[in-house]
């Protein structure tokens, strides 16, 4: 059954990025704004609105597509980020699933930022980063990436403290 539930959810979520063609759960809840109208989810890019997020390094925005991350159950959101943009070690305390919709996005694994042990992943390209997993990411051209989760979750937590713009 919890197995059924996951594929459901990554085929929505997958659905959703190809027909429309990484946060902390309060800045998320708070800041962005669900594209729900009834019992029908659309994200036009002509209407997104990216909001600037306050856990990440100034220069990402954000748009939440789909549920409420500090709520159970999945959602969805959508990461914008300019050119040269790099995200330091982190972890999240739930599963994600990234799919990339524009630009060359470079991302590794580990509690240190090293560019020699990252992955490049073009438009179209889907990975899975295991809950409590340290990664970290690079953005080579303007990047949209898709991620989604299940809540609760409680946020990013950066390996180094130092790195997080909250404090």
């Amino acid at each position: 059954m919890r197995v059924s539930l996951k594929l459901s959810v990554l085929a929505f979520g997958l659905a959703l990025g190809t027909s429309t063609l990484p946060l902390a759960r309060g800045d998320m809840d708070q800041d962005m704004k669900v594209l729900m109208n009834g019992n029908f989810v659309t994200a036009d890019p002509e209407n997104i609105k990216w909001e600037k997020n306050k856990s990440t390094p100034y220069g990402m925005v954000t748009v939440l597509l789909y549920g409420t991350p500090g709520q159970p159950g999945p959602y969805i959101f959508r990461a914008k980020m300019p050119s040269g943009y790099k995200l330091p070690p982190h972890r999240h305390p739930d599963e994600r699933i990234v799919t990339v919709l524009k630009g060359t996005y470079w991302s590794g694994i580990g509690e240190r930022y090293d560019p020699m042990k990252m992955a490049e992943f073009q438009v179209g390209a889907f990975y899975v980063t295991k809950a409590g997993t340290p990664h970290y990411s690079w953005a080579r051209t303007e990047v949209i990436i898709q991620e989604m989760g299940t809540g609760p979750e409680s946020g990013i937590q950066y390996v180094n403290p130092d790195d997080d713009p909250r404090h």
